[in-house]
């Protein structure tokens, strides 16, 4: 059957010859065949049919299943006739080039075990340089504080996180000392949970000379709507208002200045701060803090999502996107919350109190001979001050006169007219309190006080530390331990004020009236058709009066030809 297989698919046009059929005729034309061999060649056919020409026919199948059975392997044909069938179909299933899946990407988790564990792997090179210079030079050490002491003390204050977290809080700190060389001091500033992430904070501070102008300052014109040329923004350019409006249609409202942003390494931007979803991943520097985004963020209430690209959507518009308001938080957070013993730090000899204010981190100095005060461990909250600038209702921590005269000005103009012209619209200082406050003159809210005050154990005072939990930024935590000598603040919260009553959207602002109300450009009445008769009355009149002059005019004119007798000579 199989030699028969092989000249059957060799000619599929012509039918084979089949038993008990007669011999063809010698000119080539079909022999005759009997009705049962005409049905068994069909029948044939039929098993031989292909889809296609790489796929096999059921005959072919058929034929090689039973060269198999026939070889005798097999005792028991019938009984495994199904799998070997089944076992021929499989071999001869082509296997692809390329049989294996590509790999897939890795999971979050993945991730961040890999990057977690590359900070247990090494010491990072910066130590080593830190503990030569320590030892050649008698430099001190530029690493992490000691974090796990901290989270021993906050412990025993109710709050704090787990242990192998503080491990990896303190492995990240030393690898971001690593990324950017520019960082003097850095200390673990808190935790902010969010939606689907929580963001880890670190605040740094660098060198006065380190501070350069980069990405992270935030330009003004980015959330500018304002499309006209540069040289039309002046307030004291009219060039477009005499080109385009008339005098009585001129705006007469301008929009009061922008307050500048704060330079780099004074005011609310003395720190900068870097974040990270969790220890190990990558740092992201966030960008200095605008008066207009402090201003927007004390009227909003948003939970932070956890990615940093997020819009915030709010009313009134928030100038920024999500890493903009969470620098804005840090900033009103940090500038309530951050506290120390009253003592621990004094103000400079050589600057006056006052000037210490506008230049706080500058003028405050640790002081060397601290003692422990017995109110420290009393619950009193005289025992505590602020060391942070307040924020004013600027938004900014030092106030700018927005009414002080430019730079660039016309040297012909009298100075003492400019002095006379910004008198009248001099605007009084924004003052807030001053630095060292006690904690005792906070506001309260409502009816409970601004800070709690306790000791972590009554029964063995003299092993136990001073505890400050915050009412108002629910999270915030100090402690002083060692007799005083040793504090630290600590946030760990959503990021959100605690308020007095329940927080409440802003209302839309009364629209501002476009054109003073007036006869000149009120729309009158259509008139009714008698007075319409009236007027076309009235004037058809007029017309007649002067056409009437006209016409005596004409006459005088002629009489006084006629009596000269030379009416044109006198006019000469």
């Amino acid at each position: 059957m199989i030699g028969e297989k092989q000249s059957i698919r060799g000619r599929r046009d012509l039918p084979t010859r089949g038993a008990g059929s007669s011999s063809g005729s010698d000119d080539g034309s079909l022999p005759s065949l009997t009705p049962e061999d005409r049905e068994c060649l069909n029948a044939k056919m039929f098993l031989m049919t292909q889809k296609n020409e790489d796929s096999l026919s059921l005959y072919d199948h058929l034929s090689s299943l039973i060269a198999t059975l026939l070889d005798g392997e097999t005792e028991n044909g019938l009984a495994q006739l199904e799998d070997i069938s089944e076992t021929m179909k499989r071999e001869r299933i082509e296997v692809p080039s390329a049989p294996i899946r590509d790999e897939p990407d890795k999971s979050y988790t993945e991730r961040l075990a890999k990057a977690q564990w590359e900070l247990f792997k090494k010491v990072p090179d910066c130590v080593q340089d830190d503990l030569d210079n320590h030892f050649e030079e008698g430099n001190g050490f530029k690493s992490v504080p000691d974090i796990l002491r901290q989270a021993a003390f906050f412990e025993l204050a109710g709050i704090g996180l787990p242990r192998e977290e503080i491990v990896r809080i303190s492995l990240a700190l030393t690898e971001l000392i690593t990324q950017c060389p520019f960082i003097k001091s850095i200390r673990f500033w808190g935790k902010i949970i969010g939606i689907t992430r929580n963001y880890y904070l670190a605040e740094t501070e660098f060198g006065e000379e380190d501070y350069e102008d980069d990405a992270s300052i935030t330009n003004d014109t980015e959330h500018e709507t304002d499309e006209l040329p540069s040289g039309l923004r002046d307030e004291e350019s009219s060039v477009y208002d005499d080109m385009m409006l008339p005098d009585d249609l001129k705006p007469l409202y301008k929009p009061p200045p922008k307050i500048p942003c704060e330079p780099a390494g004074t005011g609310l931007n003395k720190k900068v701060y870097f974040v990270t979803s969790e220890p190990g991943l990558q740092w992201i520097r966030l960008p200095h803090v605008t008066p207009a985004q402090i201003q927007v963020a004390r009227k909003i209430r948003k939970f932070f999502t956890g990615n940093l690209d997020a819009q915030v959507v709010s009313h009134p518009p928030f100038p920024g996107i999500e890493r903009n308001y969470l620098r804005a938080q840090i900033a009103r957070i940090s500038a309530s919350t951050q506290i120390s013993p009253l003592g621990y730090f004094r103000f400079d000899d050589e600057a006056e109190e006052e000037e210490a204010v506008e230049e706080a981190g500058k003028k405050l100095k640790s002081s060397s001979g601290y003692k422990n005060i017995k109110t420290l461990y009393d619950g009193s909250l005289q025992a505590w001050v602020h060391h942070s600038q307040a924020i004013l209702p600027q938004g900014r921590a030092t106030w700018w006169n927005p009414a002080q005269p430019k730079e660039e000005f016309n040297e012909e103009e009298d100075e003492e007219e400019e002095e006379e012209r910004n008198e009248p619209d001099e605007p009084e200082p924004e003052t807030g309190p001053p630095l060292l406050t006690p904690l005792a003159e906070d506001e309260s809210v409502g009816r409970s006080p601004a800070w709690l005050a306790r000791t972590s154990s009554k029964f063995v005072p003299e092993y136990g530390i001073a505890v400050l939990h915050s009412n108002v930024w629910v999270g915030a935590t100090a402690f002083a331990a060692d007799k005083g000598k040793y504090f630290e603040n600590l946030y760990i919260g959503w990021g959100q004020k605690n308020l007095e009553v329940v927080f409440e959207p802003a209302l839309p602002e009364m629209p501002l009236t476009e054109f003073p109300s007036g006869p000149e450009i009120t729309e009158a009445d259509d008139p009714t058709p008698e007075e319409e008769a009236a007027v076309r009355a009235a004037l058809q009149e007029k017309e007649l009066e002067a056409e009437f002059e006209q016409n005596m005019d004409d006459d005088d004119d002629e009489d006084i030809v006629d009596d000269d007798g030379e009416g044109g000579a006198q006019f000469d």
